[in-house]
């Protein structure tokens, strides 16, 4: 009985409703029509999301499933040696449909494109071409447009779209070319196959320039993924059979696959050779400002504006991939200094682990490199995953000798920097080497973006300052660094002195009651200083500013409890101040332009400093002269009690 009901739920759901619909399906040929050859008819298979997997057959007028006002995309495929239906084309329709509603036209030429003949089946392009013009032309006359059609070839494919592009004189709207073949197209003139001028926006990926690929750029950006030969995961022997001769021509179809799935974006960078890229020598997007560097497959058109407008039309763009889907690798830039005396040369590899326990192994390590005593090396390595929080990090060194002495390598330094995530969350430097990098990072951005990074250096000061968060030393160094003494000067007082004052009406709006609870012994002794001196009270603070008796950020915070007037108090900050941020100003604005650690003991780099000192003393001594003939001071124990460390 059981087998009965399902029988009976398959006959009611399974079988079509309309026994005379049926669905077209690619030509599915054998090996023996390969021997004998086959003569070219071109069937079009059309795709919506109204018909997703049963396809309605196009003649080569336009067909009424047409909707000519909505994109409209070609999938052409190249040479069939065994006759067999290529198996990626159902996941390309259906990811197609996926990321947009469009016309998505299957050209189906495998009864032409299957023969072991390759150069009869080469032959036949331009015919393949001419049918699709004649298809194109109908549509136009419907009203369609030629820069919403995208012609995506594979091998064979990437010419027959160079060809129709050069039939509408380079209008259509795209053309991406999937590894483009290679024999009987090298070196011929661009009207012989795929060319940048073929369309508006041409992208390439090159994935077996070796073999049956084309290794010279052809479009108006070239991608090549891991050099655009052997792929990761591919077989290195002929032994394997056929997948030795077609997995690397294939991966560049899985590659812009996974591109439409967006499960990982794989950024490229623009080289003039994979060995630079390797070796850590392109890696910089600056080119694509204010965009990042293109992500490969699909979505490329998004650099189409940056690619086309360049005197130089072509970009070759390369990166690494892993040996699966989604093949995404994560990069970073290590900076390595070793102390060994003896020069070491070899490779390593470096293995990355979480708070969590996750690790993550580096895949795509570099060349042999070598180790100099204290000499900086940069090395490009890739990983197989994102570990958003390292704790641990270890490395292996290995020199490739198997019967010779084994190495230590001692390492000094070893920074990571990530490609992949450059965009980190601000935070506040911790020392004088990340306060080089931030000036370095924001100096690339003000170049572009000069009010936009006042607007952000003010902010975070002005957020420190309001919060009384240490560390504002730092800051002004940076303001030197990166906009001039005098200009980082006059910035910082004001900074300081505006951030004093938000962090006074903090307190006087929510803190008082903290204050005097947490720290009332502090607050007694200096209201009892401040009613003594109420009579010079604005000298009175500028000397607390000057020869603190009392943090910084104590001061701000108990200043509303201490009724000190919000007018006097600013000034006090701005005037108080002035000496220690000109010498933080000025610090930075003399380190920025040291280049190497002998500069910093120049006769140059001494008299400057020597200078700052005695213009950042005078006003110090003039504050206490005046406060020893007109303020009450006592004493060092009220002093210690009240002081701590100092914090702007």
């Amino acid at each position: 009985m059981l087998r009965l009901c399902v029988v009976f739920i398959y006959l009611l759901y399974g079988v079509k409703t309309d026994p005379q619909e049926t669905c077209p399906a690619f030509t599915a040929l054998g090996f023996g029509n390969a021997l004998i050859g086959t003569e070219l008819k071109v069937k079009l298979l059309l795709y919506t999301r109204q018909n997703p997997t049963c396809a309605k057959e196009l003649h080569s007028e336009a067909s009424k499933y047409l909707d000519v006002t909505k994109k409209t995309t070609f999938i052409i495929h190249g040479y069939r040696f065994t006759g067999s239906a290529p198996i990626w084309i159902p996941d390309l329709v259906h990811l197609l449909l996926s990321v947009e509603d469009m016309n998505v036209i299957v050209v189906d030429w495998n009864q032409g494109a299957t023969t072991l003949n390759y150069s009869s089946a080469s032959r036949k392009c331009k015919r393949v071409a001419e049918i699709l013009k004649k298809l194109i032309d109908e549509m136009l006359i419907d009203g369609a447009s030629l820069d919403s059609m995208h012609m995506i070839g594979v091998s064979l494919g990437a010419h027959i779209s160079g060809f129709v592009g050069q039939m509408f004189d380079g209008t259509l709207g795209r053309i991406t070319g999937l590894d483009p073949a290679g024999p009987l197209y090298r070196g011929t003139a661009p009207s012989e196959r795929l060319d940048p001028t073929d369309a508006q926006f041409v992208d390439v990926i090159h994935s077996d320039t070796n073999g049956l690929g084309y290794g010279e750029a052809l479009g108006h950006i070239d991608f090549y993924p891991n050099g655009g030969t052997d792929q990761p995961g591919c077989p290195l022997t002929i032994f394997s059979g056929l997948q030795y001769f077609k997995c690397d021509h294939q991966r560049s179809v899985f590659l812009f696959l996974s591109s439409l799935t967006q499960s990982c974006n794989i950024t490229t960078y623009p080289c003039n050779s994979y060995r630079n890229f390797r070796n850590g020598k392109c890696t910089s997007c600056e080119p694509f400002w204010p965009m990042p560097c293109p992500i490969l497959g699909y979505y490329a058109h998004e650099w189409k504006s940056y690619l086309t407008q360049q005197s130089h039309p072509v970009t070759s763009m390369f990166f690494d991939t892993a040996d699966k889907e989604p093949f995404c690798i994560y990069h970073y830039l290590v900076d390595i200094i070793t102390w060994n005396k003896d020069t070491r040369r070899g490779t390593f590899s470096i293995m990355l682990a979480d708070e969590d326990g996750r690790k993550a192994e580096s895949i795509a390590n570099p060349e042999a490199a070598t180790f100099q005593q204290y000499k900086q090396i940069t090395l490009l390595i890739g990983f197989d995953q994102d570990l958003e929080k390292v704790e641990r990090i270890s490395l292996t060194f290995s020199t490739g000798s198997v019967i010779g002495p084994k190495f230590k390598l001692r390492i000094l330094q070893m920074r990571f920097r990530s490609l992949t995530k450059p965009e980190r969350a601000l935070r506040f430097p911790a020392d004088l080497e990340e306060l080089r990098d931030l000036a370095e990072a924001l100096r690339d951005y003000e170049r572009q973006h000069r009010g936009a990074a006042l607007a952000l250096f003010c902010g975070a000061y002005l957020y420190k300052q309001s919060f009384a968060i240490p560390g504002s030393s730092l800051l002004n160094v940076l303001a030197g660094a990166l906009f001039g003494p005098w200009m980082g000067l006059v910035l910082c007082s004001v900074l300081t002195s505006v951030g004093a004052t938000l962090c006074y009406l903090l307190s006087a709006a929510f803190g008082k009651q903290l204050i005097v609870h947490f720290f009332p012994e502090k607050v007694a002794l200096l209201q009892g200083k401040v009613e003594e001196n109420r009579s010079c009270l604005f000298f009175f603070l500028l000397f607390l500013r000057l020869f603190p008796m009392t943090p910084n950020w104590f001061l701000n915070l108990s200043a509303p409890i201490l009724n000190i007037p919000i007018s006097q108090f600013f000034l006090s900050v701005l005037i108080g101040l002035t000496p220690y941020n000109f010498i933080c100003v000025q610090t930075g604005a003399i380190l920025s332009q040291i280049t190497s650690l002998d500069a910093i003991f120049s006769w140059d780099t001494l008299l400057k400093l020597l200078a700052m000192a005695v213009a950042a003393l005078i006003p110090g001594t003039l504050i206490k002269r005046y406060s020893k003939k007109h303020l009450k001071l006592d004493g060092d124990k009220q002093a210690q009690t009240l002081n701590g460390r100092k914090s702007l």
